[in-house]
């Protein structure tokens, strides 16, 4: 019993992050393309803003430029208590920039409302701090067609230099939702860049924390297809500490496991392929740290009775003994960069899972150069 929860916990744990995406890739060689009519319309571009002072003038600036021109940007600043609104007044040349000021109420109470504003059939959403490339609007609408109800765009992360900022994990994120995208379902967007219909909707509940997911996956579980457009692109400036990075991913997982209830319809597995696509893709990443420690208890236990389970036990220790000790004696082998990142990032998802479930995570927010 104990060798078939060790070998289970095993495999779920590999199989989102390596057999998954081949999986999808080897899956969609065979998928023939479906043409569909093109979608066009006026667009609406939405951003909940907080004390973003430093970077709104240039947000401004980067609306004006689009060469699809949006009808609006909407901003609803949440209770700012910087200079945002003067710099917001000083920018907007025209009334296409829409100002709306709301009592300190967090990023989806804000949303909800702002939402209600806009009127335009197309709403791309993004951030204060996101820039979008000339284009980007245009190629985000261009994806569009009768079944699709979300366009995903590209977040490029780059540094100060002006370098692409992207690493191991982040690209092969990219190369999944490329994958995904054939079948019309990419699992979530990225809140910097997508668009959406607006009559696909819903207001959120007010504990929602990922809203961009939220928003995503609401509008995909009602049967409308989800597609990534690479080339559609956002770029944001990386400057955040890993502090700051600890604690971006600790509040998403806290969000994960409050999306879980508000998706519960999509763990159906007569849902068929919404089935397989989110719990593949999230839902088994969400279970990380559970499934990592029934394989160190099924191994502990193993370990009792036969010398060669106490072997994979001491690797099994010595490595997370390694992981550990990495950012205390400062080790820079690359090698460990991408099983330390996944390590940090199971531990973000249980103290996150432990937040939500004592009520410890408000869902106010306070902005990082990183999305």
């Amino acid at each position: 019993m104990m060798s078939l929860l060790f070998w289970s916990c095993l495999f779920l744990i590999v199989y989102p992050y390596l057999i998954y995406p081949v999986l999808v890739h080897v899956m969609g060689r065979a998928v023939k393309r479906k043409h569909s009519n093109g979608v066009s319309g006026p667009v609406a571009i939405v951003c909940s803003v907080y004390n973003e002072e430093s970077v709104i003038a240039q947000k401004i600036e980067n609306f004006y430029r689009l060469e699809y021109r949006p009808a609006g940007l909407y901003l609803g600043l949440d209770g700012c208590t910087d200079n945002t609104l003067a710099e917001i007044r000083r920018a907007a040349v025209d009334d296409r920039v829409k100002v709306f000021v709301y009592p300190r109420g967090g990023k989806v109470s804000v949303l909800n409302a702002l939402l209600r504003e806009v009127k335009e059939p197309l709403v791309v959403m993004s951030d204060a701090n996101s820039m979008y490339r000339p284009d980007a609007v245009g190629r985000l609408v261009s994806h569009l067609t009768d079944e699709v109800g979300v366009v995903c765009g590209r977040l490029v992360l780059v540094d100060e230099s002006g370098q692409s900022g992207e690493g191991i994990y982040w690209r092969m994120e990219t190369s999944l939702k490329k994958a995904e995208s054939v079948f019309g379902s990419v699992i979530g967007a990225n809140g910097a860049i997508y668009l959406f219909r607006r009559e696909l909707f819903e207001p959120l509940p007010a504990n929602t924390i990922n809203d961009d997911f939220s928003i995503s996956m609401r509008i995909y579980e009602r049967g409308h297809s989800i597609v990534y457009a690479n080339d559609a692109i956002a770029e944001e400036l990386q400057i955040t500490s890993d502090a700051e990075e600890i604690r971006r991913h600790v509040r998403d997982a806290v969000g994960h496991f409050r999306a879980l209830a508000l998706l519960w319809p999509l763990l159906n597995p007569l849902r068929g392929k919404r089935f397989f696509f989110y719990v593949s893709h999230r839902v088994l990443r969400w279970m990380g740290p559970f499934l990592i420690l029934g394989v160190l208890v099924s191994n502990a236990i193993l370990a009792l009775h036969h010398p060669t389970w106490r072997a994979l036990l001491a690797v099994q220790l010595c490595g997370y003994a390694l992981l550990v000790a990495v950012p205390f004696a400062r080790i820079r082998w690359k090698p460990l960069y991408v099983p330390y990142y996944f390590f940090l990032l199971n531990l973000a998802i249980l103290v996150g899972f432990m937040k939500n479930l004592f009520g410890m995570q408000k869902t106010s927010w306070v902005s990082t150069r990183r999305q």
